[in-house]
């Protein structure tokens, strides 16, 4: 008789996220490099990378899942990018980030725009103990560094006393267009499958969509690009397909000044649930 086994998904996770790896090093890993990431992008972080602006579908289904009127804890909130805008619609905020650099830029906005409704912590999200009850948690992004991830998610439960909100962008390289249409395996990330399937194991069948919208990164040359190629597929991959990858390439990327413009497809994943 064929026995069938529980996959235990905490396991999954910390596997696919490299928390049982013997050696870990990285910014995941500590928090030392991950605060100083974030201190150099702080001051440039809301003008280059923006969802809420960039990515106007994704604006309109926050706003419908969370409406008007409510307490939002916006758990690693950054410098603000949906918290100043939401604050508009939102009875309060509760800003939530582990970088004071980034929460420094944010209260720099507060000021500029004379908003009075939101409210700084600087903390990571494992360690936040708060008597704080909002009706909706957001995380946008925010997730990437969680170890145990059904722990994170059961808080998210417990705080946010309608539900909550989880915007993810699933993780691909740039040029994942080339090496799916030639066949070519390289590193996936399943992470976007394993929150909402651990939210199942839980009990909780959110609402899962995907909004899909275009970008495009520059090389200054080819060598540029296909140094990327290198580091996705690694040597031996890279030059099995060299002569494609090169053609495909060059196909699809447009020539301006010298310098390639690559157009890619990015995918944002919402999970959302309202008790």
């Amino acid at each position: 008789m064929c026995r069938l086994e529980t996959l235990n998904l905490d396991d999954v996770w910390q596997k696919e996220l490299g928390w049982n790896a013997k050696k870990k090093s990285g910014r995941k890993f500590d928090d030392e490099i991950e605060l100083k990431v974030w201190e150099n992008l702080a001051p440039i972080y809301s003008k280059k990378y923006n969802l809420y602006q960039g990515v106007p579908k994704l604006k309109n289904k926050i706003h419908s899942i969370l409406g008007k009127g409510n307490k939002i804890l916006d758990l690693g909130c950054g410098c603000g990018n949906f918290a100043i805008p939401l604050a508009s619609t939102a009875k309060e905020i509760l800003a939530l980030d582990f970088s004071s650099a980034m929460l420094q830029q944010l209260a720099l906005k507060i000021k500029e725009e004379n908003i009075h409704n939101i409210r700084m912590v600087c903390s990571k999200w494992e360690d936040f103990q708060g008597e704080y009850q909002a009706d909706f948690v957001l995380s946008v992004n925010s997730l990437y560094r969680i170890c145990y991830m059904r722990k994170a998610l059961s808080k998210m439960v417990l705080y946010g006393k309608k539900g909550f909100v989880i915007v993810r962008t699933i993780i691909r390289p740039s040029m994942y267009s080339i090496y799916h249409d030639l066949g070519i395996n390289y590193k996936k990330y399943n992470d976007y499958i394993l929150v909402p399937a651990m939210l199942l194991d839980m009990g909780i069948n959110a609402n899962v969509d995907f909004i899909r919208y275009e970008k495009s990164i520059e090389y200054p040359d080819w060598e540029h690009a296909e140094e990327e190629m290198l580091k996705n597929l690694g040597e031996l991959t890279y030059l099995n397909f060299s002569d494609q990858l090169r053609e495909n390439f060059l196909q699809r990327a447009k020539k301006e000044n010298n310098r390639f413009i690559f157009p890619f497809e990015r995918v944002i994943q919402i999970i959302s649930y309202v008790k």
